[in-house]
Parts: C-alpha cells; structure tokens; sequence
C-alpha cells in the first residue's frame, strides 16, 4: 500500500490527528501482540494514518499500521523500516520503504514465520544487516533468536532452518547486530539479560565467548552505534506497558563493554507515551547526521503502538542528546542529498531578512514589534536602524544556536511554550537554557536558510506569506516556500 502525501486532504487529515494529541497534551514480552488490536482499531488507523507527511516534513507516526520495534536501513537509494511482526499471531514481518522518508510504500510480508520449521509465532523486533552480497534478517520468535537470508532488502527472506540462538536469562529476545569498522560482527539480545557475541563471517553462527556485560537499568532492545571509536549502547527501561517505557544509553571502548551509563534519550511528552525501543541510521556518506526510529502510542490500548521518526543530536562532548519528540517528524532527505552543515553560519551579529518582500519590493527583516525592550512579539518590518532588528548568533557545538536580540534587555529568540504542533507563536523571551529558545539553521541553496526550532522540528515562518510589513511570524511544518526562508545580512 503506497502512503501518498498529497492535497488538502492530507493536511486536514493530519491536522485532526495533530489537534487529537495536542488536545491531550494540553488539558517481559507477551506484550509484543499486535493481534491483540482489534480489526477494527486497525482499519481505523489505516483511515487516520494513511495521508502521513504534512507539506515537506514526513509527520509522526510514518507507517500506516499499529506496529513496533522497528529497525532501519538505507541499501539502494531507499529506507527501509522493519518493524514487528502482524498478521496471524504476529507472523508476518513486512517491510517499508521510502526514497526520501516521506512518503512509505508496504513492500509485503518479506518473512512469514509459516515457512519457519522451528517457530510459527510471536515474530518480534528484527535487525536487518547488509552484508556478503546478502540482507541477513535477524528476529525473535517463539522467544528464539532466529536469522533469515536474502539478495534483496525486500526478501523473501528464508530462515537458516533452525534457531540461531537462544541465549542466557528467561527472555532472550531483541536481536541486534552491528558491524564494527574492523569488519567484525556482533550479535546483542536479551530482556533483562543482555547477551553479546560475536558472529562468523557468515553471518549466520556465532562464535566466541558470550558476555553479559550490561549497564545496572538495562531492561530491553539493546541497539550500538560507533562513533569516533565510542561505542554507543542504546536500551529501553521499563515494561512496555509503562507509559514511561523509554530509552537510555550507556558507552564503552569496546564493543562487549564494560558500560558507563550515561542517561535517558527520550520522555513521555503529554499524550505521547512510551517513546522506545529504538534504531538510529546515519544518513549515507554523511558523517554526522542521524535519524532516531522508535516506537510510541497515544491510545490507552498499550498495544496500539505508532511507529515514529526525529532527529538524533550529539554535543560537544560528545553526549547523546535527548530527542526531541515531534508530531511533525524530519524533513524530506533524500539518500543522494548533500549533509546538512551544523554550523553554516559564523558567530555574529545579523539582520535577518525574509525572501518575501513588500508588495513594491522592499526587503522585510525579522523585527521586535516597535523595539520592545522586554518581552515581546516577533513579526517583520522594512529596515530600519532599531536594535530590534540586529540578532546575536552564537553556536552551542551541538547543532543549535542561540539567537539574541541586540536590544538592551538582550531577550532570547523563543519558541512559545516550547510547541510541537505547527502554528505556534515566536516572540523574544528572558534568556533560558532551554529547548524553546535554540535554533537550528540549514542551508537550502542560494544563500538562503530554514530556521528549525529544536523543539518541534518546525520552521520560521510568515503567516500567510503576508508582504505587509507588521506579519506576524509563527512556527509550521518546511514546505520550501519563501516565507519561510531567511538570508542573514550585515546589520
């Protein structure tokens, strides 16, 4: 089934889905059951989440189905998101795939436990490794560790034709395998006990001691990256059923520990519950940019959960930074797409200018509503010499910056109560450190920028595309259109 992201009827669509959570915001492993959804509920959210993607950003949750534990890849200039088995008994594994994260195509069930010999049901949380020529399909079933093979990313998968593995403790479930940049292959499962082992070069035995070196809270779905030779371990706290089910992470000089817990990654944010059980995918060829895929649920059904996508950041110092949970997801990136630059603009002092300009061609700027010294609206104005329209850009090393006014109370750039539904309001506030008030800049050609707030993940934008000097400026989703487009010029 093609997920297509066109027309009005998907922006309401999404904006009834959106104005549902934003409402409620404001106002062990038989748990891994799809099949206790109802048909009915099912068909209900297909009817709901089928028109995902809102103007050029993918939205949240990206699948068309109640689904969980996914993993992702990118392998001949798609993605592909692997999620927990549905169907009969949760048997059927499908996967999905997207050239440019908005827009998902159902490519079919790729493994379906009815051709397994030795386990029929609960098909749960797969890793999917590309290697030797071939996509290795690792999967729980039957609270097994099982391991399937093909030449496609799409299958058909075929199982080994027994287990690969057990593992130690009373759960072994949640296969990952990593792939070190030594060439060696590492296999993590296990709720409660973590299981760590390496994997021959065929990908489908393991070989070596087993360890089980793990942080004190780990719990569930170990995941690893490397980055700038740390080994970052990723798990999920809490039963799944916790409306605080969620992630941690810990990290290691090698990749079968000992680990130094480090602290959470994602929270509960209103009536979204249960952020967890996560992959990360750096984007092809770039060195520095991630996308964090986990699962969560806004129904009180703890098996209706949504498959969702955001941003991955690190700081300075090289620490996971918490995600920032969205209902308006990433924004379209195709594999071939340049990277982004974290830090495309010096340190200094700008005017800010919009690519809309008045009716008679003279040029708008980001402006503080009649020079307001304390807090106050922010909207756009021809120039003119007022400090209002001078702003302080300095880079927070963590792919934000904080954006200061030169006026003498010197307020922040702010986001209004940190939103994460489009349509929210921009104005200038007591400087804090919070989410509301760092921004992300990207280029987008031309000597024009997106100005993403780092909660919600939306942009600067003019209402309406107004060219009337006195517009108020707001946050919404990226659609390219020059409203939302800024130029940062001598002040």
């Amino acid at each position: 089934m093609k997920i297509i992201s066109t027309g009005r009827l998907r922006i309401a669509n999404n904006l009834f889905t959106y104005a549902i959570i934003i409402a409620s915001i404001f106002s062990g492993c038989a748990k891994k059951d799809p099949e206790s959804v109802s048909k009915a509920t099912l068909k209900s959210n297909e009817a709901t989440q089928k028109l995902l993607s809102v103007d050029l950003m993918s939205g949240n949750p990206i699948l068309p189905v109640a689904t969980a534990d996914p993993d992702i890849i990118y392998a001949n200039g798609k993605y592909y998101i692997y999620p927990t088995a549905t169907g009969p008994n949760a048997s059927q594994f499908h996967a999905y795939s997207s050239t440019d994260l908005l827009n998902w195509t159902d490519e079919g069930i790729v493994l379906d436990l009815v051709n397994v010999s030795w386990a029929h049901t609960d098909g749960w949380a797969p890793s999917v490794v590309a290697r030797n020529g071939n996509y290795y399909f690792y999967y729980t079933a039957a609270k097994k560790i099982g391991v399937a093979v093909s030449s496609s990313p799409t299958g058909p998968f075929v199982d080994k034709g027994s287990a690969l593995a057990t593992g130690d403790g009373t759960d072994p479930i949640d296969p990952m395998v990593f792939v070190d940049t030594d060439g060696q292959a590492y296999m993590y499962w296990g709720n409660t006990t973590i299981n760590i082992q390496q994997l021959n070069n065929d990908m489908i035995s393991l070989t070596g001691t087993r360890g089980h070196n793990k942080p004190s809270n780990y719990f569930e779905a170990p995941y690893i990256i490397k980055r700038n030779s740390i080994y970052y371990l990723m798990y999920s706290i809490n039963d799944f059923s916790s409306d605080d089910y969620h992630v941690e992470y810990a990290t290691s000089s090698n990749p079968m520990g000992p680990w130094t817990t480090k602290g959470r990654i994602t929270s509960p944010l209103g009536a979204i519950k249960g952020p967890g059980h996560n992959a990360v995918l750096r984007k092809p060829g770039c060195s520095d940019e991630y996308f964090f895929v986990y699962h969560r649920r806004t129904s009180t059904n703890i098996h209706e959960r949504q498959v969702a996508i955001d941003r991955m950041f690190f700081d300075g110092a090289g620490n996971i930074m918490p995600i920032n949970i969205t209902v308006s997801g990433v924004t379209q990136s195709l594999g071939s797409a340049p990277c982004l630059i974290p830090n495309p603009i010096p340190n200094g002092q700008y005017a800010i200018r919009s690519k809309v300009n008045t009716v008679s061609g003279v040029g708008l700027y980001l402006d503080i509503a009649g020079c307001a010294v304390g807090n106050a609206d922010v909207r756009t104005w021809t120039r003119t010499t007022c400090n209002g329209q001078k702003w302080n850009l300095t880079y927070l090393n963590n792919g934000f910056y904080k954006i200061i006014s030169e006026l003498p109370n010197h307020k922040s750039l702010d986001l209004d109560a940190c939103a994460i539904e489009r349509g929210a309001n921009v104005q200038v506030w007591d400087v804090f450190p919070n989410d509301c008030q760092q921004w992300r800049i990207e280029s987008v050609g031309g000597g024009w920028y997106r100005i993403m707030a780092k909660a919600g993940n939306n942009v600067l934008d003019i209402v309406n595309g107004d060219p009337a000097p006195g517009a108020d400026v707001r946050s919404w989703t990226w659609n390219g259109a020059d409203p939302q487009l800024w130029k940062f010029e001598n002040p």
